[in-house]
């Protein structure tokens, strides 16, 4: 961990950062008239990056971390939003003002297995970028630039922990934390300022991982390396990293430094990330860690208003509700299925098509049976609705009664002090109590049309 203070300026700033990946978007689809969607891997991303520092970025697997770090070292273009390196704009870069860029800011990716081409040898490997860039640019006097490069290999890979009597075998002649140690090496080849670690160690036991961080850890005070470590684990993040962002499909959902983060996490996401790390205390044994609910959303259709509110502990009922989480969870989850055609209705039907069975076959399917006043009336008559077939009109007037501020409005990032901050809607103070949420339909169900629903279903 290195000695970065929060006032210094950063190397590395991100500004909106997108990149979004299409599909249907060929001739063919045009000439068919199909619309092109997105696959919005990073949205809105800012991160600052500060000399010498190492930021965390973490989340689970699929929430766009690999591709933000890809996308701030140019291997993939953005689709929107700014990334400047040492005051220059990304964007503005091209040709020799690009390979320069290349030299000082470099990569070490998660597979040490699969980034090394196995048909040259951890020689060829880690001298590449140096004959790329046609580097040394002064060799030695009666050295070749060929000789020099492979004496720099030599030095690069007893620097990492191997022997330079190796740097004629090939990667499958290694382990893999030996192997990475050679991607390590290759990094460091080109003397980079900026390092983007894509889980450097994911793919590695246990004991390796301990013996890779530490070398991390050496090189950055020997060279005044900056990180970008991206992981999902966040023990080893813990160990690490000086500031942590927290990443959730595509967007920057908390930010601050990692004791704050570990210590006194506010974004109910940063919570469940952190209290599934297993803990070796005895205190802690037996410990019940309740999953998040459901899967990640699709980043081809993600969420309207707060992108984790499908999975949210803590989602905000509007005004005059008085439902507990868990049955105000099942109630939206009950409302979502419908409008999205996922629940068939005909299992809940008794044969003699009774609609008091049917109503309380949904009800224990959902666990929605302690609900009083007006709450209970409410879904009283949505069921009586569903139970007539009306999927579109049962949908709205769950919403009319239960609808949230996290389905319509995208919550900014909130000061939690010290340069903490938190994009959830739990810490505005512009929220009037007194008054009920009014969401439209289509906004609460991320912009669908109530006459596209299937308002057939089960009839």
């Amino acid at each position: 961990m290195s000695d970065a203070t929060s006032g210094t300026e950063p190397l590395v700033r991100v500004r909106n950062l997108e990149k979004y990946y299409y599909e249907n978007d060929t001739v063919i689809d045009s000439l068919l008239r199909r619309d092109p969607e997105s696959v919005q891997a990073v949205d809105g991303v800012d991160l600052d990056v500060r000399r010498g520092e190492t930021l965390g970025l973490v989340g689970e697997s699929g929430c766009g971390k690999s591709t933000t770090g890809e996308t701030v070292l140019r291997l993939r273009e953005p689709t929107g939003g700014t990334v400047t390196f040492d005051g220059r704009d990304l964007s503005d870069l091209s040709g020799e003002e690009l390979t320069a860029f290349r030299e000082r800011a470099q990569i070490v990716f998660q597979d040490p297995f699969s980034s090394l081409d196995p048909r040259m040898t951890v020689g060829d490997i880690v001298t590449e970028g140096l004959r790329i860039h046609d580097l040394p640019a002064d060799p030695p006097p009666d050295t070749s630039k060929a000789a020099a490069r492979r004496e720099q290999a030599a030095e690069l890979l007893d620097r990492v922990g191997l022997s330079a009597d190796q740097i004629d075998r090939y990667p499958h002649e290694f382990s893999g934390g030996q192997r990475q140690r050679v991607g390590i090496a290759r990094a460091l080849a080109l003397d980079p300022e900026f390092v983007v670690l894509d889980e450097p160690v994911s793919a590695l036991d246990v004991s390796v991982q301990a013996q890779i961080l530490n070398l991390l850890d050496d090189l950055q005070a020997e060279y005044g390396l900056t990180y970008l470590f991206i992981a999902h684990d966040l023990s080893v993040v813990r160990h690490v990293c000086d500031r942590v962002a927290v990443m959730y499909l595509g967007e920057i959902v908390e930010r601050g430094t990692t004791a704050d983060i570990f210590e006194s996490p506010t974004h109910p996401y940063t919570e469940a990330l952190l209290e599934s790390v297993p803990r070796a205390e005895v205190a802690e044994q037996g410990r019940r860690v309740d999953p998040l609910a459901g899967d990640v959303p699709s980043p081809r259709d993600p969420p309207s208003g707060c992108r984790f509110r499908t999975r949210c502990p803590e989602v905000i009922p509007p005004a005059g509700v008085e439902t507990d989480q868990t049955d105000y969870r099942a109630i939206l989850t009950l409302r979502d299925r419908l409008a999205r055609g996922e629940l068939g209705l005909d299992r809940f039907r008794s044969e003699e098509g009774d609609d008091a069975a049917f109503k309380r076959a949904v009800r224990e399917e959902f666990g929605l049976t302690g609900l009083a006043g007006a709450d209970a009336d409410t879904l009283e008559d949505a069921l009586e609705i569903l139970a007539n077939g009306r999927v579109e009109a049962t949908v709205e007037r769950l919403t009319d009664r239960f609808g949230s501020v996290c389905e319509t409005d995208v919550p900014a990032a909130h000061d939690r002090g010290d340069g903490q901050t938190a994009a959830c809607h739990l810490y505005r103070d512009d929220l009037d109590e007194s008054e009920p949420a009014e969401p439209s339909v289509e906004s609460a169900l991320g912009g669908v049309d109530p006459d596209e629903l299937a308002s057939g279903e089960g009839s």
